[in-house]
């Protein structure tokens, strides 16, 4: 009778436990969320003091740091991009191209938010759009600054549709049309957050790259070197110890494959 009353009492109180547990999960989950979005925010705010662009300096923009909060904030989600995958495009015809095959002005006003929004985080935070790229002939580059412009553009698109849809000005739309007038100054911000509190560094360029991959491959001809030494020195061992004509042939290779990767080394085979 007594196992029979600790078995229910257990069968009543594990589904309470596993609802505890799910519980705390989903507060964890939601306190990591606000956590992250205060620190984005603190390090923005840190940010314009330090680059001299303080709040407030050419018009009220609080409501920008707020946003652009919430922006880099949903990068950490990657579950974020895959909602906005299938809106966003490389070029300015393919983005025209979805306006005009049947978008209502809602999607019109998405579409336009989602690329301008992603091409400030690709150019600042990313840096994916650099000045240089050593496959691309000069007549086809396009500068950083031309991508910036193309976010300011759609940022004011986007900006325009938001106040569409609320029939007069919103505060979405003067946020969007905010980041539209000063959206150079909002990429040096958000450049500065990038190196000083995300710890993203900056993009190698291609003379660094020439010479990092020289520095790699150097250290991995060290280390073939070292491994083919301790190879040789343990078949000349064996070989000293039978005398067998494999050995020898084996250790006549690994003497070729020594001075292909050490022309200063010297070893004669015993006769």
């Amino acid at each position: 009778m007594t196992e029979r009353r600790v078995r229910g009492k257990i069968h009543k109180t594990a589904p309470r436990a596993a609802k505890r547990r799910s519980a705390r999960k989903r507060l964890d989950a939601a306190t990591d969320v606000q956590t992250s979005y205060f620190f984005m925010l603190n390090c923005l705010l840190h940010s314009r003091v330090q680059t001299g662009i303080e709040s407030n300096t050419d018009f009220y923009d609080e409501d920008v740091n707020v946003y652009l909060a919430h922006l880099l904030n949903s990068y950490i989600d990657p579950k974020h991009l895959d909602r906005i995958e299938s809106q966003l495009v490389a070029l300015d015809p393919d983005l025209f191209r979805m306006i005009v095959d049947g978008a209502d002005d809602r999607q019109r006003f998405e579409l336009y938010r989602a690329n301008a929004d992603h091409l400030l985080i690709s150019v600042a935070i990313f840096d994916v759009f650099d000045d240089h790229r050593q496959n691309r002939h000069p007549a086809f580059h396009v500068s950083k600054e031309t991508y910036i412009a193309r976010a300011s553009s759609y940022y004011a698109l986007a900006s325009s549709y938001a106040a569409k849809l609320g029939r007069g000005s919103t505060g979405l739309s003067e946020t969007l049309r905010k980041l539209s007038v000063g959206i150079e100054n909002y990429v040096k911000i958000l450049s500065y957050m990038r190196g000083h509190y995300l710890n993203l560094i900056r993009r190698y360029s291609a003379g660094e790259l020439f010479h990092l991959e020289r520095s790699i491959k150097e250290i991995e001809r060290q280390q073939a070197l070292e491994e083919l030494r301790n190879e040789f020195l343990d078949t000349y061992n064996a070989w000293l110890k039978k005398g067998s004509p494999e050995l020898k042939e084996k250790l006549a290779e690994q003497v070729r494959l020594l001075r292909e990767l050490d022309p200063t080394f010297h070893f004669e085979l015993p006769r």
